[in-house]
């Protein structure tokens, strides 16, 4: 499970709605088809639920990179 922010997750969001088709993000067996995640917002953190191992790391990789 991944945590993230508000803030954090909004900017990832923007991130994959650049990379993906809007349908990836909108549907969520789409979204946990291809991008190997699907999302559950909270208060204080929005957790992403991955299904498949090596679509995590690519995920972290691309999207958490903190430079």
């Amino acid at each position: 499970m991944v945590k993230l922010t508000s803030k954090e997750w909004a900017d990832i969001y923007n991130r994959l709605a650049k990379d993906w088709p809007s349908s990836h993000l909108l549907i969520r067996e789409v979204m946990r088809r291809e991008l190997g995640f699907t999302v559950r917002r909270h208060q204080e953190w929005v957790n992403l639920d991955f299904y498949d191992d090596a679509k995590e790391t690519w995920f972290r990789l691309r999207y958490l990179n903190r430079e």
